[in-house]
């Protein structure tokens, strides 16, 4: 071996230790902060089930048809902010990440005042879309509390993103820690009617969520403003708001809001078939899905993460470095599924019997978890490489692929795989293992022809 190649090697060497160390220090907050908002609805959910079955399916309407899909389009609409924030740190332009911020916020207010009006109709909605007059009435109400929780999302969202984006995502985890004790507290007091109010049920539950979110969105604020070095990222310096200006942000926010709902209106697509099959497939997949989450929001922390790292390598012009970003995420991500992977398979019946006792529901969940486990190595590593690519700012391949694999692939072919095969319920996973492997295949091609054939270059938002 010649003394440039041995050079080469243990430089390549040191970039992929530097990258991997990076990685998993930038994740671990990211991942806890994701895991924070996983929480927040699961006591929201467990609280208001104590307290009534009846306001439990007012609550459960409400977020699922209404209040999540709103909430993972703008999540994806305000992705722009961690994108562009991360290009502009790379390249140490860091009054350009102040200017990405600054732009976010009345952006995020907008956005979230348009979530504000839909959910005022929220009832007329739920009505529109074949519920009782009844359950339409209740979740009407607690959507019309959570609607002023959704506009203070918009902001929360772009503080969130912008210190990702400069890697601090260690004020945002401190803070979810407190807003969830302080989601307990809510509850106990709204939900059940404690230190003399009146009991609510699921409204006072969204009154806990809108006071959380107000929460996460003035003390991130605060945070930013105060602590940061107000002259490094003119943060007192007027930002041009004029509208062609910040273009990229925006579309790389329709871009990413495109994706999620896309993804999220496809799996609500497979929860309209399990209840063509039975209440009992419902419930089983009610409860596959929710335990799916769990580790699947530790793997988001990771994408997120590998999101930011791409996009500092960006924005030093480090193509190289962009991809072994993305080569770690995947690795990192594969490291972290294995052990989730290992429980999912081995103690599914144990896992099961924290949600039910129901001896059929348990016997028909078990074969759905040990499935999912594959479910989980795909749909992660392609989510992964979808953030890869929103760092490197591709904008409408990844959403056009999301469209190809998740509605018209996914949705046939779980009506395929479930009625006409006969697979039944366990069809419903089968559909999201094969979408999430050509999405994985379309998006790691995709990022790899990006970061060694086409070579994108940092462009300001």
């Amino acid at each position: 071996m010649t003394t440039l190649e041995t050079h080469y090697d243990k430089w390549d060497k040191a970039r992929i230790k530097r990258q991997f160390s990076q990685l998993v220090s930038l994740s671990w907050p990211i991942i806890l902060q994701r895991l924070g908002i996983m929480t927040l609805g699961i006591v929201d959910t467990a609280m208001v089930a104590q307290y009534s079955s009846e306001e439990l399916a007012y609550q459960g309407l409400a977020n699922s048809a209404i209040g999540s899909t709103l909430t993972v389009a703008m999540i994806g609409l305000m992705m722009g902010t961690m994108v562009l924030t991360s290009n502009a740190y790379g390249a140490e332009n860091y009054k350009e990440c102040g200017r990405v911020w600054k732009r976010s916020l009345p952006y995020g207010l907008g956005v979230g005042f348009i979530g504000l009006i839909i959910c005022l109709f929220g009832e007329p909605i739920l009505l529109a879309l074949g519920q009782t007059p009844d359950i339409a009435r209740g979740g009407g109400e607690v959507v019309r509390v959570l609607a002023f929780g959704i506009m203070m999302l918009g902001p929360m969202l772009c503080s969130q993103f912008f210190l990702e984006g400069i890697s601090r995502p260690l004020p945002g985890m401190l803070f979810m820690l407190v807003a969830n004790f302080l989601n307990i507290f809510l509850n106990w007091i709204f939900v059940w009617g404690n230190l003399g109010f009146d009991p609510m049920g699921a409204v006072g539950s969204a009154w806990a969520t809108t006071i959380v979110r107000t929460f996460l969105a003035l003390s991130m604020f605060t945070y930013i403003f105060m602590k940061l070095d107000r002259e490094k990222y003119g943060l007192l310096e007027k930002v041009d708001l004029k509208w062609p200006i910040w273009r990229k942000q925006r579309h790389i926010g329709y871009a990413a809001g495109l994706t999620n709902t896309i993804e999220h209106l496809g799996f609500a697509a497979l929860y309209i078939f399990a209840g063509y099959i039975s209440s009992l497939a419902l419930g089983s997949l009610t409860i596959a899905f929710t335990i799916f989450g769990v580790p699947f929001m530790v793997c988001y922390g990771v994408a997120a993460a590998t999101s930011v790292r791409v996009g500092i390598a960006m924005g030093r012009g480090d193509h190289h470095d962009m991809a072994l970003a993305g080569i770690c995420g995947i690795a990192y991500n594969g490291m972290i599924c294995l052990p989730m992977m290992f429980i999912l398979y081995f103690y599914p019946e144990t896992i099961v019997s924290f949600f039910t006792t129901d001896a059929a529901l348990i016997a028909l969940t078990i074969p759905m978890i040990i499935l999912s486990i594959w479910m989980l190595f795909l749909d992660t590593a392609q989510t992964v490489m979808g953030n890869a690519l929103r760092g490197a700012q591709d904008i409408w391949m990844p959403a056009i692929f999301y469209v190809i694999c998740y509605s018209i692939v996914m949705i046939p072919l779980a009506w395929y795989l479930t009625f006409t095969l006969d697979h039944g319920q366990l069809g419903l996973i089968e559909c999201v293992i094969v979408a999430s492997l050509l999405s994985f295949i379309l998006l790691t091609s995709r990022f790899f022809y990006l970061t060694m054939v086409k070579k994108p270059v940092y462009e300001r938002g």
